[in-house]
């Protein structure tokens, strides 16, 4: 944990300062307002206790001095030898004044508070989105974020939970860095004015509670921890009885299985029972304690309060003014934990943010014009977030207008070697080179514009279906649009929808299939004329009336362009020219689909585990060459 990274990481959202210290004061005006309300308070309840022939009321504070002093003479009568019925009219009309004056304070507080809490939402909302934006402008300069399963998993903890705690630690900052503080020093001046020796006696009190009260909730904190602890473990042995059931039905051993699951679930029903007390309430230990160290508060002050050595206003004020300095004690304490919390977020994002950028372009880049020859993969490697390697010693020719299949077990590894084109990651060793020239040493811009992607985890934006298919670009006009979703066999898909090309889809907009989707992806890759296509198929079952449109769809698109397949259809594979066999991170076989089913018994098995319905099992990795 380091509050270097969290001031860094705040620093770099670009948070205006001014607002900051404007929230900030807001709460120390609202602090000081408490004060005054609590002595308002205080003199309202010194009036009421006033005897009908005081002519002044005072609230008394510590070696007889006055705190507060309030005339009930007349203008005309200074001397304040009016009458008794004079003096109440009077006094009435004073508690009116400091009643209304009471509601007034309390509206300015809550109004107040309602204003900065306002203020600090939007603030800390504000951190939020900007640690989000610099986040996602950071993934595009890694290349691991590509893959499906080991690159993305971090950075969604980072971009929800951590930011979430970096601005929650912010606006707690916000609510009370300032305000909490004052508050407290405003109040503990107040009691010790009102009568520093009961206040320190209460004080004292207050302490010695508090060091009790935490070894209580300490060793309760860790019976409850042994507790759940124990609970969980029962709990995974009944998991472990139903997840036995068909091994049990197949050996016929019900009577043997249930007693043991009744006696597993009775073990359960005690732990969970030894459990269930340690809740978030102080147990009864802490609430005895609460208990009398409040009577022996009160009974001092009272016993005080009839010996005539302090003053009934003076004794109830205290008491109110006492309550309430426990609440920013308790307060600064939940914001301590909230900000060390921000801080440990901050040391991730902090670390995230200064990495340095996996894909750089050198200063003289070369433009890549459309790959006319070969595409050529040397000794490549590839590492994932984890240091799995996903490819090794990876070497491969894929001419110019061909298609081929890629096949494996492992989704990141297909995943990797397919981004290695686009250049969406870089690998460990070896190099990757269009016409001959390394793709390090071209412009990513004319790269790319050779490369488009059909990928089954973002076939579609939650967006309208022209900017699905456009990308938002301007130079591609509605007509070209419908050109390219007709090519796709979409056009008609879309002119059903609602608002036709201006329909919002996705997950938070209109439903559509997955072929309808994978149909539009093919749509924008068609708008996009890419010389090098990648498409992986739809996993889910398609309709047999669907599967032509597609695969129409597919062989125009692919006419006169290099194209790799992550194929899940065996018709897909085989009508490549070529069908590249992944294991291990290493290509095990390559050939045409016929002479694959020939010759490799990896190409087999994995075909019989994709394509066959009741696949079961498997064969040994050993036995899986060749």
């Amino acid at each position: 944990m380091s509050w270097d990274d969290y001031r860094r990481v705040r620093r770099g959202a670009r948070i205006d300062s001014t607002r900051q210290a404007v929230i900030h004061l807001a709460g120390v005006v609202q602090s000081l307002l408490v004060v005054a309300l609590v002595l308002v308070v205080g003199l309202v309840i010194a009036l009421i206790d006033s005897g009908p022939g005081e002519a002044t009321v005072r609230l008394e504070g510590s070696g007889d001095r006055t705190l507060a002093r309030i005339s009930l003479a007349l203008p005309g009568d200074p001397s304040g030898a009016a009458s008794l019925e004079s003096r109440r009219v009077a006094a009435q009309g004073i508690l009116a004044i400091l009643v209304a004056v009471a509601l007034g304070l309390l509206l300015a507080i809550t109004t107040l508070d309602a204003l900065r809490r306002w203020a600090a939402a939007r603030l800390s909302a504000r951190l939020g989105a900007a640690l989000r934006r610099q986040i996602h402008r950071q993934m595009y300069r890694f290349g691991q974020s590509s893959l499906p399963t080991e690159g993305i998993g971090p950075i969604v903890d980072l971009f929800t939970r951590q930011v979430d705690d970096l601005r929650d630690g912010f606006r707690a900052g916000l609510d009370g860095l300032w305000r909490l503080p004052v508050l407290f020093i405003g109040l503990l001046v107040l009691a010790l004015a009102l009568s520093w020796q009961m206040a320190l006696f209460l004080g004292v009190l207050g302490l010695l509670v508090a060091l009790l009260a935490s070894s209580l909730l300490r060793r309760s904190s860790s019976s409850a921890t042994a507790a759940e602890r124990d609970s969980a473990m029962k709990m995974s042995l009944l998991h472990e009885d139903l997840g036995q059931i068909r091994t049990v039905r197949v050996f016929a051993i019900e009577g043997a299985d249930n007693r043991r699951f009744d006696d597993h679930l009775e073990e359960y029903r005690e732990a969970d029972a030894s459990r269930l007390p340690f809740d978030t309430r102080p147990g009864p230990g802490v609430a005895l304690l609460l208990g009398i160290a409040g009577a022996l508060a009160f009974g001092m002050v009272g016993y005080l309060a009839l010996a005539g050595a302090l003053e009934p206003s003076t004794a109830l004020t205290l008491a109110l003014t006492l309550g309430l300095l426990p609440l920013p004690l308790s307060g600064w304490a939940r914001m301590r934990r909230v900000r060390r919390r921000a801080a440990r977020a901050a040391f991730d994002v902090a670390r995230f943010l200064d990495r340095r950028p996996e894909l750089l372009q050198v200063p003289a880049a070369k433009f890549l014009s459309p790959v006319r020859n070969r595409i050529v993969l040397e000794n490549v490697s590839v590492e994932g977030p984890t240091g799995r390697r996903l490819l090794e010693g990876v070497s491969l020719e894929l001419p110019a207008g061909s298609r081929t299949a890629l096949m494996g077990r492992d989704e990141d590894s297909k995943q990797a070697l397919v981004c290695l084109l686009p250049r969406l990651l870089d690998p460990r060793t070896g190099r990757v080179r269009m016409d001959g020239l390394d793709l390090r040493e071209v412009t990513l811009d004319s790269l790319r514009a050779q490369v488009s992607t059909v990928f089954q985890s973002d076939l579609i934006f939650s967006d309208t279906v022209r900017f699905n298919i456009g990308l938002g670009d301007p130079s591609y006009d509605l007509p070209r649009m419908i050109e390219a979703a007709k090519n796709a066999h979409a056009h008609h898909i879309i002119q059903d929808l609602p608002e036709g090309y201006d329909t919002y889809v996705g997950p938070l907009g209109h439903y559509l299939r997955v072929d309808e989707q994978y149909r539009i992806a093919l749509a924008r890759a068609w708008l996009h004329d890419p010389s090098i296509l990648i498409i992986e198929e739809p996993t889910v079952p398609l309709d047999e009336t669907i599967k032509p449109l597609i695969d129409d769809a597919v062989a125009r698109l692919s006419q006169g362009r290099t194209v790799l397949f992550l194929a899940h259809r065996l018709s897909t594979i085989r009508a490549c020219d070529r069908v590249i066999v992944l294991h291990n991170g290493r290509i095990e076989a390559s050939g045409t689909a016929r002479d694959l089913q020939a010759e490799s018994k990896l190409y087999r098995h994995l075909q019989y585990l994709e394509f066959n319905q009741f696949a079961a099992g498997g064969i040994e990795a050993g036995q899986m060459h060749g």
